[in-house]
């Protein structure tokens, strides 16, 4: 019996539910950990994709300003990636607060 990792069937699953007009964005956002790292993954997530412009949520300024040096690396490595980004908007957004 061959094992399937439960992340690819993850994947799969996620892919499916979200659909193929959202497929593009699953796939820009499972990929930004791996094309940011994970320092600033944990500080910023992608919020949206549109007309090929990806909107990135970041927690303060100071990430942000991290990430605008750095957004021509970041464009370069989601085209090594496979996908091809005209630009990117950073936007502060903060956490969301878990209810009790």
């Amino acid at each position: 019996m061959a094992f399937v990792l439960a992340d690819n069937r993850f994947h799969r699953i996620l892919y499916h539910l979200a659909g193929e007009r959202f497929n593009r964005f699953v796939h820009v956002s499972l990929g930004w950990k791996r094309i940011v790292g994970e320092l600033l993954a944990e500080r910023s997530q992608p919020v949206k994709l549109e007309h090929d412009v990806l909107f990135v949520g970041v927690q303060n300024s100071s990430w942000m300003q991290e990430l605008i040096l750095l957004k021509s690396d970041i464009l370069v490595k989601y085209a090594q990636y496979g996908e091809e980004l005209s630009d990117i908007i950073f936007i502060i957004r903060s956490p969301r607060k878990r209810k009790k």
